[in-house]
Order: structure tokens, then C-alpha cells, then sequence
């Protein structure tokens, strides 16, 4: 069984046995679908503010085209971010049953000590799958392990022992990462993360930042525009999860 995903969709399973991951990806497309809606909606009212043409105010809708020229920043859905407790089980069901491949890896190979995190694409839809890879009480005190390393360790398993499996990061590609960011926290919004630029000598930059959303969920601002890579640095290419055996 196959399917292909565009933002948007949402999975409906036909057999019993899928019912769950069909779930699952649901919750998953509503929360975009949702979210992608309110943006675009909020664009579209923006552009429709009349404008004059020879003294007469335009009746025409504009089309999304013109949408994004007059507010270009939001230019695109780029990935969600999953928090589960086996990252690798998670992508190989994706990979068998929904016709999803497996682009990027991170984990101890890459220098990431305590999670491992798959990148599985089809289509449109972009999903990362993060998993810890050891409990609270076997962290090692090596030096390689940095506190941002042991800080997204003990987010992961809170985050799995009040919701299980599910959902933690919607991203978004803006043009302006740090302009959309400070409007949002001067309305309001609630920042994880200020505008920070990750990069990779090899393959570029990207500069993202992240604000709180609904719940423990959280909306990440990306511009990649700068970047070669497959996915994010700290992230390598890989299409066959065998080859990390």
C-alpha cells in the first residue's frame, strides 16, 4: 500500500491494521493544514485591501502569485518535527507501508551522542523522526556530549511521557526569519529560540529561529536559502537505513 502526500492531505488507511499510523498522520496534516490555512488566509485578506487603478478601486482577487509578492515572507511548508521513542521503527513503517524514503541521518556517526533522528520525505510532505537513544540515568559524562545535547535529551522524554508519540515541531520557510520572528514576539508569541544561524562548511548556513504555539507544540522559521545540504548540518545524506548497521 502507497500513498503520496502533498500538504494538505490527510491518510486515511483502508485495511484495520494501518488505523493507527493513518491516525497518526492525520493529527499530523491537520495541524498543518490548519496552520497553513490561517497563514495564507491572512495573506489573502492582506492583499485584497483595495487598490487603486485610475481612480477605481480593484475588484480583481489576486492570485497566490501576487499574494506572495506583497508578502513574501512566508514562501513555504518545509518539514515537522516528530518526537517518538524508536526514530528507526518509525521511518522504516513510513519507508513499508506509506511510500515514504529515507533521506538524512543524524545520530552518534554524526556527533549527536543522545538522539538519533531520521528524515523521511515523500512529496511534499518532509517528516524528521527524533528518538532518544539512551534514558536520563545512562547519560555519559564524556565531554562530546554538550548540554545542548542533554538539554533536547530531557525535552524529548518529558515530551513522551505527557504525550507518547506524536507531533512536536511544525516548520515553516519565511524570507525573513528574524523580521516574521520579532513581529511575532512583539505580538505576543512566546520564543524558544531567537535567530540562530546553523552551519556547515561544506554545505552552507541556515538561520532559523522558533516561537511556542498551541500547546507544547512549536512553529519553527527557517530561510535555507543559503544552504547545499540534504537536510540541516549535523544531518547526512543516506537512502538506505541498512548502510548504518
Amino acid at each position: 500500500m502507497a500513498y503520496k502526500f502533498s500538504p494538505g492531505t490527510v491518510c486515511q488507511a483502508s485495511s484495520p491494521r494501518h488505523r493507527g499510523a493513518s491516525v497518526f498522520l492525520s493529527d499530523c496534516f491537520i495541524i498543518f493544514s490548519i496552520s497553513s490555512v490561517i497563514i495564507l488566509r491572512s495573506q489573502y485578506l492582506h492583499s485584497m485591501r483595495p487598490t487603486a487603478v485610475n481612480g477605481e478601486p480593484s475588484k480583481v482577487p489576486p492570485n497566490l502569485a501576487v499574494i506572495k509578492s506583497i508578502n513574501p515572507n512566508y514562501t513555504g511548508f518545509d518539514y515537522i518535527s516528530w518526537y517518538l521513542g524508536n526514530a528507526r521503527q518509525a521511518a522504516t513503517y513510513f519507508v513499508a507501508h506509506f511510500g515514504f524514503r529515507v533521506i538524512a541521518y543524524s545520530g552518534p556517526e554524526t556527533g549527536s551522542h543522545l538522539t538519533t533522528s531520521y528524515v523521511v520525505a515523500n512529496g511534499n510532505a518532509r517528516f524528521m523522526l527524533t528518538a532518544p537513544i539512551t534514558g536520563p540515568l545512562n547519560i555519559p559524562s564524556d565531554k562530546h556530549v554538550s548540554e545542548k545535547d542533554r538539554s533536547l535529551l530531557s525535552e524529548i522524554q518529558a515530551h513522551l511521557i505527557k504525550h507518547g508519540d506524536g507531533v512536536k515541531n511544525i516548520a515553516f520557510q519565511v524570507g525573513d526569519v528574524r523580521g516574521v520572528w520579532e513581529h511575532a514576539v512583539q505580538n505576543g508569541a512566546v520564543s524558544i529560540q531567537k535567530p540562530t544561524l546553523l552551519t556547515d562548511e561544506e554545505d552552507g548556513e541556515v538561520l532559523c529561529a522558533t516561537i511556542k504555539t498551541y500547546g507544547d507544540t512549536a512553529h519553527t522559521l527557517i530561510n535555507r536559502s543559503n544552504y547545499r545540504g540534504v537536510f540541516l548540518p549535523g544531518f547526512r545524506p543516506i537512502n538506505d537505513m541498512n548502510a548504518l548497521n
